[in-house]
């Protein structure tokens, strides 16, 4: 498998008109490391570390129960859950609500059994732990600042927590965002995780909108653009309630409408976010804003998933 994106792939592109069918919330936009595949380090240029409000976060999980219960919902957008200390309670509410999807990515580190076992009881339908390698050098090198024998023993916990106190539908991922530094990797991964029995999720690193360098893009120049699946499916709630262009518009340098006083439905129905799908359906790209018009991430909206054994 070549790090290099396979623009053949990048095909999930149908647009979910009437209401997103993935909703990012930044209930906490800290980090407790500082990868080298990830602008967080540079966040407070744009935005301040914060908690979203729990009166903000109900009534987006009240909108979403009511519009679309079965939407995909990622319980963080850029920052890690474990950073948030009632990030369980927050779970708890989206599942009393009827949301059928609650969803959760992490770096591990910080997961420690107490705070595991709390989010599974909590009811969290998936968890994504981004590990990215299969030795101690090579982590050391993407994950600046973590410990990959925590992060194993972490994942390794929660695998037998959900064996003892979850239920058979909740279900654990390790990721693997592919790239020139771990490319050797990608197969000693998937034979240890599958040895773990836990699923697998190998994706495409991202530049986030040009932030970072991404060497497995190519120039939009060079190939056949194509519509953008997190801007054609996601919407992206900063923890202030500002809506972001996209899911790598993790600064929102294009920020689209506020949920403190629009709902999510007027603002994706509505707001500045339709005529720029608008734009990506009719091949109007040279239209966009500018990190838009410019961004290659499109090319690696895709992933592989192998489930355990």
């Amino acid at each position: 498998m070549s790090y290099k994106s396979d623009i053949r792939k990048a095909d999930r592109m149908v647009e979910a008109e009437k209401f997103p069918s993935v909703i990012l919330i930044d209930n906490c936009n800290a980090c407790n490391l500082r990868c080298s595949m990830c602008d967080h380090p540079n966040v407070k240029q744009y935005r301040k570390i914060q908690l979203m409000d729990w009166s903000l976060y109900t009534k987006i999980i009240d909108e979403i129960a009511i519009e679309r219960p079965d939407a995909r919902v990622w319980q963080i957008f850029f920052g890690d859950p474990f950073m948030c200390r009632d990030i369980a309670k927050r779970i708890e509410y989206a599942k009393s609500k009827g949301l059928t999807d609650v969803v959760l990515n992490t770096n591990g580190v910080l997961m420690k059994p107490e705070k595991a076992e709390a989010v599974i009881r909590a009811g969290l339908d998936a968890l994504y732990v981004g590990i990215d390698s299969a030795t101690a050098e090579t982590y050391d090198k993407i994950r600046i600042g973590g410990n990959f024998e925590k992060a194993v023993a972490n994942v390794l916990a929660y695998r037998d927590l959900l064996k003892k106190v979850g239920k058979p539908e909740q279900k654990l991922f390790v990721q693997f965002v592919e790239s020139e530094v771990n490319q050797d990797e990608v197969e000693p991964f998937k034979r240890f995780w599958n040895e773990q029995g836990v699923n697998i999720k190998v994706r495409p690193k991202v530049s986030w909108a040009g932030l970072v360098s991404a060497d497995n893009l190519q120039d939009n120049d060079d190939v056949v653009r194509r519509p953008c699946y997190w801007l054609m499916q996601t919407a992206n709630i900063c923890a202030d309630g500002r809506f972001a262009l996209c899911s790598v518009d993790v600064h929102c340098r294009v920020p689209s409408g506020d949920v403190n006083t629009h709902s999510i439905k007027e603002l994706w129905q509505q707001g500045p976010l339709k005529e720029y799908r608008k734009m990506h359906n009719e091949g109007r790209f040279d239209e966009l804003p500018e990190m838009c018009r410019r961004c290659s991430d499109w090319q690696s909206a895709y992933a592989d998933y192998q489930l355990a054994k």
